[in-house]
């Protein structure tokens, strides 16, 4: 109550300070018509604004002189000086030019811009620009490792199943959004690695503590994909080709009439063989033995192919609605599956095969109903159809030799379909009482049905969980208050409100090995809450935040995939005690030199952690709750950029992620022998280094060429627990180093684009999950074509 308190009076008072200031408003056009979403800012401040759907804008500056900037992607940046007397109001009108194209020069100064404006936030916030990326056959996911704390982790080659690890947190500890809306149940054909990077305009990476907007359930952090957008007419063509038969194409596509009619269009698909050479251990077919050489062997069940297409119609800037969108997403995938979550045991006839039908809706209206008031909503309802198929009476081995079995299946027998029906809606009110102080409502629910059908019988599967039906509802409420004083200072203090009902089987045997399933139900309920704090000086931003969070378990923990994946319908909801500090420099210099350097250090107490565990027989995994987890860790990130000329930088992340259960037993009076461990197969020390020259203007004006280089690392680290077993026996992965390269020639003013990539150029042995190993050198080749024409929309 004495913080409110505080906040309050304190507000109070320093509403009385804006007597010492002055105002400068103003209307900002192009070719006779407004232009709204302009970012308007003051050169050494932290003061900001953006311009309405009318051009408007408005800012309350102290006395003094001043350097203003205006900026928007689709036009020429625009500066002009002002000076603000105490009391007087002054108006200005700004004319800007729009951009006919979008040089490689204007997207390295809007990177930096773009870092600039985002990290005015109190939380710990990355943002990741998205569009110095176009030319290169980077997917989401691979573009998301450029960021520190983050390590994308993969189970082979394209298509391949992936998790995020975030600050030592991973898969689904870490929730992922697009444009503010859910992504989880959007299907596997939807996952990042599938998804080109053209599709986003930036990513937006959430550590620990998580602002309410999101109405996420999450202690390992958010990831945001905002989608390009613009209310111009643009064609984003692409098709690249590469190693091991692969191919994928990106088709983006945007156009808004005059009266406010929006089409936008995005459609990609992947393939690839994915038959690349593994090194791994050979079973013997005749004795079941394993070989104790390890052989290099080419993969010869690993097909992937995904089409996706999502299509949104609607209006914008209408008297009505901001924005309303309706839209459908439509996906499909095979996959063929050629090994287990262990390397050794390997199949030859198993796949999966899926289809994605998602209608959904956005509408947005600022002013709603009153001045200030803004109303957003977003829905979607999600199908997807899944068939998975393991039918053959076949053991394989690496060689792609095989011997009949009496039984069917290579694994566990199935020829199951079934239905994952995902529903999401979330309702967001915003109310700005004034410049100081801001409210903020925000609900999200979900739910989530699984309906299955096989055509093996219950005595052939063994088990009559397989009938009983898997449903899972969530409900997540917050609601924050921001004080901002005068942009030097601001905080956000916010609340949490939980609730989640389980249904599905559970095995009440006590009997060890054996299993009697009954369907339960299970509800929880629980309250968090949180603050985050940040404070501005000249070049600097001092940031820290707080917050009790819980995650409650996800649909796959709950009930497993169907394939390599085993559910537990009775997981405990985890929490987590979440601390970030961090300080970040920002500073451009008079000669256009300009360096960014951020280090943030965060400290994470959890309870019933959500452990994803492999089983050696069969190579399956599943999942329990492991009682204490510690995790203290550091990020460190820095760029330098050089008159547009060359870049470099790089990052470096160390967490440690320990066991804090001190007890095994039951009883609690048996010590766990795995005490103060690290958790295993969790990369604790890793980075990577980027540097890039530019060539501007060879020839003519707009013709550029662009050379890359990539360097990453990540250190050795073990697969089981550090304190079990011999230590000649112990699994580890070792320290890895890969390196890449890349040549990019833009020319015709960024219409025509081409690009070369040679992946991991040295072959070396890579490896993420669980020691399953991905692709080796390989190489790749990028065509892309952008057009862009400015709209004259009333």
């Amino acid at each position: 109550m004495k913080i409110y308190l505080y906040f309050f009076f304190l507000g109070l008072f320093s509403s009385g300070l804006y007597s010492q200031t002055g105002i400068i408003e103003g209307i900002v056009k192009s070719q006779n018509k407004t232009i709204s979403e302009v970012f308007v800012g003051v050169k050494n401040t932290t003061y900001t604004t953006k311009t309405d759907q009318n051009g408007y804008f408005k800012l309350v500056l102290p006395q003094g002189h001043y350097l203003l900037s205006f900026s928007n992607e689709d036009y020429e940046n625009y500066h002009i000086e002002v000076d603000i007397i105490k009391n007087e109001k002054k108006k200005i009108s700004v004319e800007l030019k729009p951009l006919p194209y979008k040089e490689i020069e204007d997207v390295i100064i809007k990177g930096k811009t773009a870092l600039q404006k985002t990290k005015e936030t109190a939380f710990n916030v990355t943002v990741l620009d998205a569009k110095s990326f176009y030319n290169s056959s980077l997917d989401l996911a691979h573009m998301l490792e450029k960021a520190p704390g983050v390590k994308i982790r993969e189970s082979g080659g394209v298509g391949s199943d992936m998790s995020i690890s975030l600050n030592g947190f991973t898969g689904r500890h870490v929730k992922l959004f697009m444009d503010g809306v859910p992504m989880q149940g959007f299907g596997s054909a939807f996952q990042l690695n599938n998804i080109p990077v053209n599709i986003a305009d930036r990513i937006e990476i959430y550590k620990g503590v998580v602002p309410v907007e999101f109405g996420a359930d999450a202690i390992g952090g958010v990831i945001n994909i905002v989608t390009a957008q613009s209310a111009n007419t643009y064609l984003d063509l692409s098709y690249s080709s590469g190693s091991f038969n692969t191919y994928k194409t990106n088709l983006n596509f945007g156009h808004t009439t005059k009266s406010g009619f929006t089409v936008q269009l995005n459609a990609f698909q992947n393939y690839s063989d994915n038959n690349y050479k593994v090194k791994t251990s050979v079973l013997d077919l005749d004795t079941n033995v394993f070989s104790s050489e390890k052989y290099w062997v080419k993969r010869f069940h690993g097909k992937y192919h995904n089409e996706t297409g999502i299509l949104k119609v609607g209006f914008t800037k209408k008297s009505w609605a901001d924005k309303f969108l309706i839209g459908i997403t439509l996906g499909e995938e095979f996959s063929d599956i050629q090994n287990a979550n262990l390397m050794e045991i390997v199949y030859g006839k198993k796949k999966r095969e899926a289809t994605t039908v998602m209608p959904s809706l956005v509408y947005e209206k600022n002013d709603f109903f009153i001045k200030r008031l803004n109303f957003k909503l977003t829905a979607n309802y999600n199908k997807n159809y899944n068939k998975n198929i393991d039918t053959a009476a076949r053991q394989y081995n690496w060689f792609g030799d095989y011997v009949p079995k009496k039984t069917k299946g290579e694994g566990i027998y199935s020829l199951s379909r079934f239905h994952n029906n995902n529903t999401s809606a979330t309702a967001n009110l915003s109310y700005k009482w004034n410049d100081m102080h801001n409210f903020t409502i925000n609900d999200v629910i979900s739910g989530y049905e699984r309906k299955k059908s096989d055509h093996v019988s219950i005595v052939e599967i063994g088990s009559v969980k397989d009938t009983m039906r898997r449903t899972n509802l969530k409900n997540i409420l917050g609601g924050s208050y921001k004080f901002n004083y005068k942009n030097i200072w601001n905080a956000d203090i916010f609340g949490k409100y939980y609730y989640q009902k389980v249904k599905g089987p559970k095995n009440i045997s006590k009997i060890t090995n054996s299993t009697k399933y009954i369907e339960t139900t299970e509800k929880y309920n629980t309250t968090g809450y949180g603050l985050a704090f940040t404070y501005f000086l000249k070049d600097y931003q001092l940031k820290g935040s707080f917050e009790k969070a819980y995650r409650l378990p996800t649909d796959n923990e709950l009930f497993g995939d169907e394939v390599l994946e085993m559910g537990n319908s009775v997981l405990k909801a985890e929490n987590s005690l979440n601390y970030n500090v961090g300080i970040t420099l920002n500073k451009e210099f008079k000669n256009k030199n300009s360096i960014y350097f951020d280090v943030s250090a965060y400290y994470r107490d959890t309870r019933d952690y959500i452990r994803r565990i492999i089983e050696q027989h069969y190579g399956t995994a599943s999942y329990v709750n492991h009682g204490k987890v510690k995790n203290i860790g550091v990020d460190a990130e820095v760029k330098f950029y050089y008159k547009n000329r060359f870049m470099i930088g790089g990052n470096i992340t160390y967490q440690d992620l320990r066991n804090k259960e001190r007890y095994s037993s039951i009883s609690g009076t048996r010590k766990d022998a795995t005490y103060n461990d690290r958790i295993p197969n969790v990369p604790y020390f890793f980075g990577n280094l980027d540097a890039a020259y530019y060539i501007n203007n060879i020839g003519q004006k707009g013709n550029n060429l662009s050379l890359g280089y990539t360097f990453n690392f990540i250190g050795k680290f073990y697969l089981n627990w550090e304190s079990l077993g011999d230590k000649s026996s112990k699994y580890t992965l070792p320290e890895q180093l890969s390196h890449d390269v890349m040549i990019n020639y833009s020319f015709h003013k960024g219409m025509f684009n081409a690009s070369l990539e040679l992946k991991n150029i040295t072959n070396t042995l890579l490896y993420d999950n669980y020691s399953l190993q991905k692709p080796g050198r390989a190489y790749y080749i990028k065509l892309r074509y952008f057009f862009f024409k400015t709209n004259k929309n009333k």
